[in-house]
């Protein structure tokens, strides 16, 4: 299975469980040699764990120095070797390969590359392809005052298809060196094996030697050939070893990794293929049990109760972390989960509004609401966005009509009048599939948008005739149709980045949808626009009559209607999509090519089902409800790799993956998805020739053969939106802003002192004490019993505390504090801040300095609290937080890092 059972076994125990994955960015190549006919090259970039391909970026046409600019990140799969990068041509009648990058998996696990870049491309040949292992069984025996060496190949795991249009047909050949000697002995070859990956030989090699000592002077070479090929056999790899380091017993059992050939080592690439900027990072947490995160989940949604919400834990985090994009998806799906999103978009909108002093300003920059309503909107409407766009931004690709107005940038060839037909008639196709959608938009939406209408028009009654608009629009157009327009690829509207004209042709049409997005202000035709591009004055002047501004402002009305829309919220999302292939559901007989189509399949919360094409009509439709489980289907029974059972009451649909990553990806969302528990065992073959190719029985309806594997009833437990996970990746954030944190907390130490140092001087109790201020509060200047002077905000130390830590508190030794409220019991609760006239100005309003500090608190006690169950549960290599390389470090005492 993609993940060992050893491991989940293990995380099991540990009530977490540990997740691999591996970040990549391919940002550009430069330097590309010319093709022989051509002056430039059309290339695309191939990401594999070895060679099994996992990721392949869009095809870059006509440029030596391609900007490709994509990220991925995926769940390893597997263990692996090398995390390759190859470089292909598209240009010609077949794609090949200019070259790779190579990144060996200890390189990823001891550093990474976690900065943008620039690698040399090799030149890729058979000893750069080598991968897999093989199982070498070595015995040693007297006979006749001789000693005889016997070898044998047992078996080989994922050989190298370098060379081969497919599987290939591995020999296995045996010399020995002798000391002394410069030639390697004649070789002694296996037979080949047929088209397969895993070979096993049945073969025993014998030498035989005078002496004990001439054997352990022995070097052994066993090297792998594909014997499909007529002339000299393409290499996959060998294996080298010296007797004097084998310890003998009577036989030695192990496995090897195949190497390239050592004079291959020496070799140098003259040959000049340009150079690849890229970024690749291996990560490893540990996701612990939601109950390790109840102290930060509980921050995050008591912000919702906060008075002010810049003194709320949210506002904290989203003020200390950069990535307010990433900070907004995690925010997002853990309010979804909590079911607090309703709360938390009126809590943003209104500090947003109340901030806000121009109406035509409201959510234009990049807030805390902009981020989280954005996020929000990608996450509930991508089948609304896909359904409303979908034809009109294939047929743009498709058609590739050019729609150039820019009279600087014509050629003496186009007509200015064509090019401004052809805009229009995208525009107006365009603006009436959205206008005619708003019964097709999620109820969910329409909520946040009847919030932020409301709330503007009575933030600014004043302005109510054009707000009740702008404030949705700015959200509906300008972040929400605009970027898909623009950039399709970016929310899975297409699979390739667009050809130069297509891209203008896009950028135009987003400009007018972006002025339209303001649309809902004009209150007449012709109303004055001020616009950068003067060219765009011709279809603004067209586009904006009487009967379009109408025509959007129902739809804004429609929308922003809290009971409009689908009666669905989050039940008709998406959670994966692609091409597939799969096998007949009618075919029981012997396995034949026709038997396989490409079809492409989506998978919702209600249905799974498969079409010809993504905009074509299903051909089947199988309800979640139906689906009783879903397994790894064993490579023997179809001969092919990645393949995986939807299992049905009535039927099984056998389908296979594109990659390991495309096929753990496939079972975690089918997993998820299905609402009953997975069967308790399976077949792991298929029913055919009127027998389970598995167990070989007869019967079609017999029980399964084999236990379900625990990677799948793991999946099975796991929620569409894993808390656990988003919970850590907010504590991610929180390491990695985390002397921000301290920041906050000494600035609001520092003036909540000094506010009281004033009030002190002016109003003082009968003994001479600030009244609402106890002597062994943790702001007075002098010592508390069992404090050390000022060390809830100082950054000395407090018994029994690390150091650096964030509350004082008379704990037992070795404790950490549990919240923000466990204080030492010579603190009085709010003798820190009595009068309530210590504030500073945060965000363009009042911070309550006591709520503001007890939340920052809050957060610098849950990161502690986490250092110490990370230091139990892996204490390995570790990321210091905030450091811009990122280098590897051991947990120190007293510090808080980030668990890599």
């Amino acid at each position: 299975m993609a993940t060992s059972e050893d491991s989940l076994q293990r995380a099991e125990l540990l009530e977490g469980r540990l997740e691999t994955t591996i970040h990549f960015r391919i940002a550009e190549a430069k330097g590309l040699p010319p093709p022989d006919l051509r002056s430039t090259r059309d290339s695309y970039v191939v990401v594999a764990l070895d060679q099994e391909e996992m990721y392949r970026t869009a095809v870059v046409e006509k440029n030596n120095s391609p900007l490709y600019g994509e990220e991925y990140m995926f769940q390893l799969p597997r263990e692996f070797r090398n995390l390759s990068f190859y470089v292909c041509d598209a240009g010609g009648i077949r794609d090949t390969r200019i070259g790779k990058v190579a990144i060996s998996k200890e390189l990823l696990v001891k550093d990474g590359i976690t900065e943008d870049t620039w690698i040399p491309i090799r030149a890729i040949d058979a000893d750069t392809e080598v991968q897999g292992s093989a199982h070498l069984e070595i015995n040693v025996y007297e006979h006749l005052a001789h000693y005889v060496l016997t070898i044998r190949v047992l078996e080989c795991h994922e050989l190298s298809s370098f060379g081969t249009t497919g599987l290939p047909d591995p020999y296995c050949q045996v010399s020995v060196l002798m000391s002394g000697r410069k030639e390697w002995s004649d070789p002694k070859r296996s037979q080949v094996k047929k088209k397969t990956t895993d070979p096993s030989f049945t073969e025993i090699f014998e030498y035989t030697f005078r002496s004990f000592e001439e054997l352990t002077s022995v070097f052994i070479k066993v090297a792998f050939y594909h014997g499909g090929r007529v002339g000299d056999n393409p290499f996959l790899g060998e294996i080298n070893l010296s007797m004097a380091e084998i310890t003998m017993s009577r036989s030695h059992n192990a496995w090897y990794q195949l190497c390239s050939r050592r004079e291959s080592e020496s070799r140098s690439n003259s040959s000049d293929l340009g150079s690849l900027r890229i970024k690749a990072v291996l990560l490893e947490d540990f996701i612990h049990p939601l109950s390790s995160y109840e102290l930060l989940s509980s921050a995050l949604l008591e912000s919702l109760e906060v008075e002010n919400l810049v003194d709320s834990a949210l506002f904290i985090l989203s003020e200390a972390h950069k990535n307010r994009t990433e900070m907004g998806k995690a925010i997002v799906k853990i309010f979804l989960k909590s079911n607090k999103i309703d709360g938390l978009m009126k809590a943003i909108i209104e500090h947003e509004v109340k901030v806000t002093s121009d109406p035509n300003t409201l959510f234009r920059g990049n807030s805390l609401a902009s981020k989280v309503i954005d996020e929000f909107m990608k996450l509930v409407g991508q089948e609304y966005l896909q359904r409303t766009l979908q034809c009109c931004i294939d047929e743009i690709f498709d058609s590739k009509r050019n729609c150039e107005i820019d009279p600087s940038k014509l050629t003496d060839a186009d007509h200015l009048d064509v090019n401004m037909a052809n805009l229009l008639f995208f525009v107006e196709k365009i603006l009436s599939a959205i206008t005619a959608s708003a019964l097709s938009c999620p109820r969910s939406m329409c909520r946040v948008f009847a919030l932020l209408k409301d709330i503007a028009v009575s933030h600014f009654p004043d302005d109510g005739d054009s707000v009740q608009y702008t404030a949705v629009s700015a959200f509906v157009f300008l972040r929400f149709f605009a970027p898909a327009i623009l950039n399709p690829k970016l929310l899975n509207l297409r699979r390739e980045f667009a050809c130069p004209v297509v891209a203008r042709t896009l950028t135009l049409i987003s400009k007018t949808i972006q002025g339209i997005g303001n649309i809902g202000a004009m209150k007449q035709k012709g109303a004055s626009m001020v616009r950068k591009e003067v060219f765009m004055t011709n279809i603004y002047e067209q586009i904006m009559d009487a009967s379009h501004i109408r025509s959007v402002k129902e739809y804004l009305t429609a929308i922003s209607d809290p009971q409009g829309g689908k009666e669905s919220s989050f039940d008709i999302t998406v959670y994966r999509e692609g091409y597939l292939v799969k096998r007949s559901q009618r075919k029981k007989m012997i396995v034949t090519p026709k038997n396989f189509r490409k079809r492409y399949f989506c998978l919702t919360d209600k249905r799974l089902y498969y079409a010809k094409g993504k905009p074509d009509v299903p051909l089947c439709t199988i309800r979640v409800e139906d689906i009783l489980g879903v397994e790894q289907v064993d490579d023997d029974t179809f001969n092919m790799k990645f393949m995986f059972q939807v299992i049905q009451k009535d039927r099984i649909l056998y389908v296979q993956a594109k990659n390991a990553v495309d096929l753990m990806e496939w079972l975690s969302a089918i997993s998820k998805s299905c609402p009953m528990p997975p069967p308790d065992t399976f077949h792991n073959g298929a029913y055919l020739n009127n027998s389970w190719t598995c167990c070989g029985s007869a019967d079609e309806k017999a029980a399964g053969c084999k236990p379900v594997s625990l990677y799948v009833k793991m999946l099975g437990k796991k929620e569409v939106i894993d808390l656990p996970v988003e919970l850590h990746k907010v504590y991610r954030m929180l390491l990695q802003c985390q002397a921000k944190l301290m920041d906050f907390k000494r600035d609001a130490s520092e003036i909540a002192r000094s506010s009281m140092v004033a009030d002190d001087s002016t109003s003082t109790d009968a003994e001479g004490h600030n009244p609402g201020l106890h002597p062994n509060s943790m702001l007075a200047e002098g010592h508390s019993p069992g404090l050390r002077p000022n060390s809830m905000l100082a950054e000395g130390h407090s018994p029994g505390l690390r150091p650096n830590s964030m509350l004082a508190e008379s704990h037992s030794p070795g404790l950490y504090p549990t919240s923000a409220e466990d204080l030492s019991p010579g603190l009085r609760p709010k003798s820190m801040f009595s009068r309530g006239t210590h504030t500073m100005t945060v965000d363009g309003t009042k911070s309550d300095l006591p709520v503001r500090l007890k939340a920052v608190c809050s957060l610098l006690v849950f990161v502690k609290n986490m250092e110490v169950s990370s230091d139990i549960n892996i204490g390995r290599n570790t990321l210091k937080p905030g450091s811009s390389s990122e280098a590897p470090f051991r947990c120190q005492q007293g510090e808080a890092y980030l668990v890599q």
